[in-house]
C-alpha cells in the first residue's frame, strides 16, 4: 500500500464522510482526494517527481495535510522544516536535503530570506487570509469542480516519502528516511492495537515537524476516520474542541497532560466522547496515574495506552494494553505485531536475563539517514535498529527503560541533544567549558540544565546566567534553552579528558534510578 492510497481508498468507499476539519472548514473523504490531486497536479507541473524532496515551513494548517498526501502520491520526498528553528539551522537543512521547491508560510519566511537570497530556492507561499495569489497560482494546472484525476506517477512501496530530521548527537541533524511501505505497516499495525474505527475523531496538535503529527494522522485517514488540525497545542483551545467536536482519541505527551490538568476549564469540560488515550513518553513524576483517575481509565471509562516508539522506527515499537497498563504502570509494554525486540550488550548479543540492554529492534522500520552512510550502518549494526535507550525485562517480558546510551534529553516531547546546546554555549565569549545534562521536572519529564566554567574576568552570577540562556535563544530553538544555569570551577574527567556526566547527574539528579556499574556495563553505557 501507497500512502497516498489512504486517503484515495477512502474516497471511494466512504467519500461522503468527513476526513479532515480545521477551525475554518471541514473535508469530506472525496474533497480531501480532489485537493490533494490538485496539489499533486501543481507539483507535477513544477517538475517535480520521484525521488525530489519538497520542504515546507509553517504550523499546523490544511494545505500542509495537502501536500504530504501529494508529495507522496507524486513520488516526492516531504522535509518538513522546524519552525522553533533559527537561520543557521535551516539553512544545514535545506542544504542538506537540497529540495527543489519549499512552501512557506509568510511568519516564517524572514528566518529563511537570507538563505533563499543565497541560493535562489524557488518557494511558494501558503496562502494567507488577505493573499492567496501564490496558491492560486500554483494549483492553476488543475481542473476545477469535482473529480480530478489521480497524478500519473510511478511509486513503490520500497520509495521514501518523507525525511523527518532528528537532532544529532554530534550537534548536526539527521534525516530518517521513511518509505510507503514502513508507513503503511506500522498504520495498520495501530489501527489494530488501539481498535480504531471509522467513527473516531482525533485531535491533532502536534507540530508539522515532529513525529507525533504525521505518524499518528496516518492511523485515522487509513482506518477512515476524522481527524480535527489545530494550529499548536493550547491547553484552552484543546479543552474547547474537545467538547466541541466530540473528539474521541487524544494523543499528549506529559507535559502537555501537565496543563491540560491544571487549566481553569478542564473540571466543566464535557470529556465524555473521549474513549482511548494514549501516551508515550517517561513520566517519572506519576502524572499519568493522575490522568488515569480523572478519566475513569481504571473503572474502564476510556481506554488508556502507554506506547513505546521513535522516529526511525516508523514510530511504533511497544505497546501496553489497557488489561495490562495498571499491573505494570511505568512498562512501555511488550513488542508490537511484526516487532521484534531484544536487549543487547555493545558486543551485540543479548544480556542476561534481568540485566539492561539496548532496545533493538528488528521489522519494517528506517531505510537509513538521508546523506549519512555511516550514521546509518551505526543504526543498523547487526541488522538490528538500535535505539538507545536501556531497558531491563521482567520474566513476562514487559520492558522497562532505566537508561540511555545517547546523550538526550526529553523535554516536552522534544528531544534535545546536549551536544546541540553544549556547541552553541562554547561559541559565547564568556564560555571557556559546560555540560549539558537533564534533571527530573513534574511537567517537562526533563528540563535542560548546562553547567558552565568561565573564563577568567566574568563573574557567575544571575545576570550572566541570563545572558547565556538568551544567547541560546538567539541561536537555537527554544526547546533547547537552559532552564538552569549553574556555574563551577571545573568540570568532573576521566582520565581521557571525558566529561563525567553522571557525576553531574548525581548532583542535580536524573530521571533514572541509579544503575548499578554491573549493569551499565552490560549496557554498553558510559
Amino acid at each position: 500500500m501507497l500512502v497516498g492510497d489512504f486517503i484515495r481508498l477512502n474516497a471511494l468507499a466512504r467519500g461522503g464522510d468527513e476526513a479532515l476539519s480545521t477551525p475554518d472548514r471541514a473535508w469530506s473523504y472525496a474533497e480531501l482526494n480532489d485537493d490533494i490531486n490538485r496539489v499533486a497536479a501543481g507539483l507535477l507541473a513544477r517538475g517535480i517527481g520521484r525521488g525530489d524532496r519538497v520542504a515546507a515551513l509553517a504550523r499546523n494548517r490544511a494545505e500542509y495535510i495537502l501536500l504530504y498526501y501529494a508529495t507522496a502520491k507524486v513520488g516526492a520526498l516531504l522535509v518538513p522544516l522546524n519552525y522553533w528553528h533559527r537561520e543557521t539551522e535551516h539553512r544545514y537543512t535545506l542544504g542538506d536535503s537540497t529540495p527543489s521547491l519549499l512552501f512557506v508560510a509568510n511568519e516564517f519566511r524572514p528566518v529563511v530570506a537570507a538563505i533563499l537570497d543565497d541560493t535562489g530556492l524557488p518557494t511558494v507561499a501558503f496562502p494567507e487570509p488577505d493573499d492567496d495569489a501564490a496558491w492560486t497560482e500554483f494549483l492553476a494546472p488543475a481542473p476545477a469542480g469535482p473529480g480530478v484525476p489521480e497524478p500519473d506517477a510511478e511509486v513503490q512501496e520500497s520509495d521514501p516519502h518523507m525525511i523527518l530530521y532528528t537532532s544529532g548527537t554530534t550537534g548536526r541533524p539527521k534525516g530518517a528516511l521513511l518509505s510507503h511501505r514502513r508507513t503503511a505497516d506500522d498504520a495498520m499495525a495501530m489501527v489494530a492495537a488501539l481498535g480504531i474505527r471509522p467513527s473516531d475523531a482525533f485531535l491533532n496538535f502536534f507540530p508539522p515537524f515532529h513525529v507525533g503529527n504525521w505518524d499518528h494522522m496516518k492511523l485515522y485517514h487509513l482506518a477512515g476516520a476524522r481527524m480535527v488540525l489545530i494550529p499548536a497545542f493550547d491547553a484552552g483551545d484543546v479543552l474547547r474542541t474537545i467538547e466541541e467536536k466530540r473528539i474521541t482519541v487524544l494523543l499528549a505527551v506529559p507535559a502537555m497532560w501537565h496543563d491540560l490538568l491544571g487549566h481553569s476549564t478542564f473540571a466543566t469540560t464535557d470529556r465524555s466522547s473521549v474513549r482511548v488515550l494514549y501516551y508515550g513518553a517517561y513520566d517519572p513524576s506519576g502524572l499519568m496515574m493522575r490522568v488515569a483517575e480523572e478519566f475513569g481509565a481504571q473503572e474502564g471509562r476510556v481506554l488508556m495506552y502507554h506506547t513505546y516508539g521513535l522516529t526511525e522506527a516508523g514510530p511504533f515499537v511497544a505497546i501496553c494494553h489497557p488489561h495490562e497498563l495498571f499491573d505494570h504502570f511505568g512498562s512501555i509494554g511488550r513488542a508490537m505485531p511484526g516487532v521484534e525486540i531484544a536487549l543487547l550488550g555493545p558486543d551485540l548479543a543479548p544480556v542476561p536475563a534481568g540485566s539492561a540492554g539496548e532496545i533493538c529492534i528488528r521489522g519494517p522500520h528506517m531505510t537509513g539517514y538521508w546523506n549519512k552512510p555511516e550514521e546509518s550502518a551505526a543504526a543498523l549494526a547487526g541488522g538490528w535498529l538500535h535505539t538507545g535507550d536501556v531497558a531491563v525485562a521482567d520474566p513476562d517480558g514487559y520492558l522497562r527503560i532505566v537508561d540511555r546510551l545517547k546523550d538526550t534529553i526529553r523535554s516536552g516531547g522534544h528531544n534535545v541533544y546536549s551536544k546541540e546546546v553544549e556547541n552553541v554555549l562554547l561559541l559565547h565569549e564568556s564560555v571557556e567549558d559546560c555540560a549539558v545534562i537533564g534533571v527530573p521536572d513534574d511537567k517537562y519529564e526533563e528540563k535542560v540544565v548546562a553547567v558552565v566554567v568561565l573564563r577568567a574576568g566574568f563573574d557567575g552570577g544571575d545576570s550572566q546566567a541570563r545572558a547565556l540562556q538568551d544567547y541560546v535563544r538567539r541561536e537555537a530553538a527554544g526547546y533547547n534553552v537552559p532552564k538552569e544555569i549553574h556555574f563551577t570551577e571545573r568540570l568532573p574527567k576521566s582520565s581521557v579528558g571525558k566529561t563525567l556526566k553522571h557525576e553531574l547527574r548525581s548532583t542535580f539528579g536524573s530521571v533514572f534510578p541509579p544503575s548499578t556499574g554491573s549493569d551499565r556495563a552490560a549496557a554498553g553505557a558510559p
